[in-house]
């Protein structure tokens, strides 16, 4: 059931109220990363995982895998999910999101 809650929270609006119904399965290992130059990359994918409190607001967000690690784009992922906020609930839950950057 939070996989189709986490589908609605990966198309992420910092403005908007997000969904969280359940817990999230635990997430795959991200695959190795690959190095590539500034120019080669077609887009970075950071993914985190955070906590959902009841109030609503969300926290203690950590890197589980990006794949240019060392360039910064982690603790981009972290600071745009700062002021983030979903549906309150009943408890606090965790899940994990994927944050997509591309040039």
């Amino acid at each position: 059931m939070l996989t189709f809650v986490l589908a609605a929270v990966l198309t992420f609006d910092p403005v908007s109220t997000i969904r969280v119904a359940s817990p999230a399965p635990p997430a795959a290992a991200p695959a190795a990363p690959v190095r590539e130059t500034p120019r080669q990359m077609s887009g970075v994918a950071v993914t985190l995982e955070c906590t959902a409190r009841a109030d609503g607001r969300v926290t203690h967000c950590q890197v589980l895998g990006e794949t240019h690690p060392g360039m910064g784009f982690g603790e981009a992922a972290i600071a745009l999910m700062q002021d983030a906020r979903v549906e309150p609930g009943l408890r606090d839950i965790q899940f994990a999101r994927t944050i997509q950057f591309r040039p």
